[in-house]
Order: structure tokens, then C-alpha cells, then sequence
């Protein structure tokens, strides 16, 4: 989701400001522990943002602040960086041409499917080509309004994309029965509280410096690039369950807060176009996963977490939790929005220019 803070709903005071947020905190918390009560799949993440819509639907949640997303990023980086150890950066290293095509295959998602959301929201061209763009959703708001796209709408079609697609991935990795892969198990021993020391000023200063390069997505990708790099040199360890499940209810926390009145009232037509095509090309990963699969390079589930349309963390969240592919995972993500942030500019004029969408709204 957009690693940019949305504008709060106004309380008057800073005590009135952290009173909400330490409400949706604390709402967010317990639908996490509800829904871990019920084996309800990805608890952590899904009861949070169940817990968090509720108190926004009431109006009496809060936003997150950015600090809190970034928090949730940069301890689900570490946590991925320690699973690159040396023999699963050969094995990334080998799906390279798979992620090229992974990163090919959203590009033409994007395509194609900027002319349906058009169709069926009756939205100006720019509008619906950056809703549909499978890039990081707060690259895509900024590139949005620079085209003179509706960021509103575009913010809006993001938010229900990653809602939908973490929903469902979560149940379908629950139910798949799929084993653990050869990454790090819960055998293998946390790392110590020194080195945890250290971890909590490196990760976040990888964070900042590689958002000061401009990279996509950097809170995440600075600590993995750290982790990865003590996992790459013979470092055993993984993070903190504790750590993580905080983590995940902070993700849970910033997707649930989308789910407001105004969210649902606004704009109902894009809304429901936006998950209209979400399931749409949701149905089109299945099938290109079930293809990678039969190559035997990589399972079924762990394809389809590697090219399903959601966010990074959430996807790279979803398959650290259930041992499936997080390395692999992730890195397919890293390609895929990449190349959606350095192409779209050009996909844009492209099909601008083409006419296979109209810069005027559809009727």
C-alpha cells in the first residue's frame, strides 16, 4: 500500500489525534487476537484490518501514522533478508528469465486491463491506466497526478486491489495444503539481542538511504538488502515472532483504514469496477501459475503468491508466514515493480497514443 500518510479526519487536538490511533491500535490489535482464536487464515493481518475497518466505519478510527507503516516494512524486510542465505540467492538467482516474464506478464495486466476499468468506471484515460498498473500504489499515486490522472480514484482502485488480492491469497494459502519449503523454520533459533541491537539502527538506515536512491518500495527493500547480506555471509537466525506479528498488525492496521463511509459512498462505480477486475486478473495468475508450475521450477502456491497482483509485503507477509517460497516471493515482486515504476510513463503515452484507451473519460 502507499507508504504516504492520508490526511486525518480532523480531529481538533493532538490528544484527540492519538486518541483515535491508539483506539484503531487497539482495535486492530484484538481483531489480530480474534481472529488467530478462530484459525482464521493470515489472523494477524486480516482480524487487524477487520478490527481497523470497524472503528473507521463507526468514525471514530484514526489513521496510521507513516511511521507505523514504515515500522511494518522495515521489520518484514529483515525478516525476509535473513531467509537469503547463499543457497537461496542461487536459487532466485536461477527463476532471473522467470522474473523478466513475471515483470512482462503485469506489464500487459496493466494493458489490457486499463481499457476494461475505463469501459466499465467511465474514467479518463490517465485515471485508468494508473489504477490498474501493478506498481507500488504510492509511486503510482505520485506518477498518477504528474499524468493528470484523479489520484483519488487511483488511490482508491489500489487500496481495493491489495484488500481483495490479500484477502484471498491468504485463504488460498491456508486451505492449499502446500509444505513449508527449505527456508527458514521455526526450529531455527531467533537472532541474538545484540545483533538485534544493531538491526534496529541498520534496517531503518537502509530504509532511508535507499528511498534517498529513489528505489520502489525502499523501507522494505533496504533491510532485506541488510539482512540478506549477514544471511549471504553465514548468519543462522530469524527474527522475533513477536516482531512480526506486531508487524502484521500494522499491515492489517493500514489496510483496514481505507474501509470508511466516505470510501464506499464516494465513488461506488469505481469501486466496483476496481474489484471486477481485481478477480478478473486474479483468474489470469492462476492460470499463468499453474503453467510456471508445470515447469517443476517452482510450486503452484509459491507461482501464484509471485505473480498475483498484490503488494509487496503483503505477498512476501503472506509467504514468510506459511513457508512458502518468501525469497522467491519477494523477488518476483522487486521485478515486477521496477519495471512498472521505470515503464509506465511509457505505457501510458503508449496506449494514449494508440487509441486503445481515450484520454477523455468513457461514457
Amino acid at each position: 500500500m502507499s507508504d504516504k500518510a492520508a490526511p486525518e479526519a480532523a480531529p481538533q487536538t493532538a490528544f484527540q489525534l492519538w486518541g483515535r490511533r491508539l483506539l484503531t491500535l487497539a482495535a486492530a490489535a484484538s481483531g489480530g487476537y480474534a481472529a488467530f482464536s478462530l484459525k482464521i487464515p493470515l489472523p494477524w493481518v486480516l482480524g487487524a484490518m477487520m478490527g481497523t475497518a470497524l472503528v473507521m466505519l463507526l468514525g471514530v478510527g484514526g489513521r496510521q501514522p507513516l511511521q507505523g507503516r514504515r515500522a511494518a516494512q522495515i521489520t518484514i524486510g529483515t525478516a525476509l533478508g535473513l531467509t537469503f542465505t547463499q543457497e537461496v540467492i542461487r536459487e532466485v538467482a536461477s527463476l532471473g528469465h522467470w522474473m523478466l516474464a513475471g515483470a512482462a506478464f503485469s506489464i500487459m495486466l496493466t494493458m489490457l486491463f486499463s481499457r476494461v476499468i475505463q469501459r466499465l468506471a467511465g474514467i479518463d484515460g490517465p485515471t485508468a491506466i494508473y489504477s490498474v498498473a501493478v506498481g507500488a500504489s504510492a509511486e503510482m499515486a505520485l506518477q498518477a497526478q504528474k499524468a493528470g490522472a484523479d489520484g483519488a480514484q487511483v488511490a482508491s482502485a489500489h487500496a481495493i486491489r491489495i484488500i481483495l488480492v490479500v484477502t484471498l491469497a491468504s485463504v488460498v494459502a491456508h486451505y492449499s495444503g502446500e509444505k513449508a519449503g527449505p527456508y527458514i523454520s521455526a526450529a531455527t533459533p531467533a537472532i541474538g539481542w545484540q545483533l538485534a541491537v544493531l538491526f534496529v539502527f541498520l534496517a531503518p538506515a537502509c530504509g532511508w538511504l535507499a528511498e534517498r536512491l529513489r528505489v520502489p518500495n525502499a523501507w522494505l527493500l533496504g533491510p532485506v538488502i541488510m539482512a540478506g547480506s549477514f544471511a549471504a555471509s553465514g548468519l543462522n537466525g530469524r527474527m522475533f515472532p513477536e516482531a512480526l506479528v506486531a508487524a502484521q498488525v500494522l499491515i492489517g492496521w493500514s489496510l483496514g483504514q481505507h474501509m470508511t463511509r466516505q470510501f464506499f459512498i464516494k465513488s461506488p462505480r469505481m469501486l466496483a469496477s476496481a474489484a471486477a477486475v481485481t478477480l478478473s486478473m486474479l483468474a489470469i495468475c492462476v492460470l499463468l501459475a499453474w503453467s510456471l508450475s508445470k515447469t517443476g521450477v517452482i510450486s503452484l502456491l509459491t507461482a501464484f503468491l509471485a505473480v498475483a497482483p498484490g503488494g509487496t509485503a503483503e505477498m512476501a507477509i503472506i509467504a514468510k508466514t506459511f513457508g512458502i517460497g518468501a525469497p522467491i516471493v519477494t523477488a518476483f515482486h522487486f521485478f515486477r515493480v521496477i519495471s512498472t515504476v521505470l515503464s509506465i510513463r511509457w505505457v501510458f503515452k503508449f496506449l494514449v497514443r494508440t487509441g486503445w484507451v481515450h484520454d477523455k473519460a468513457a461514457a
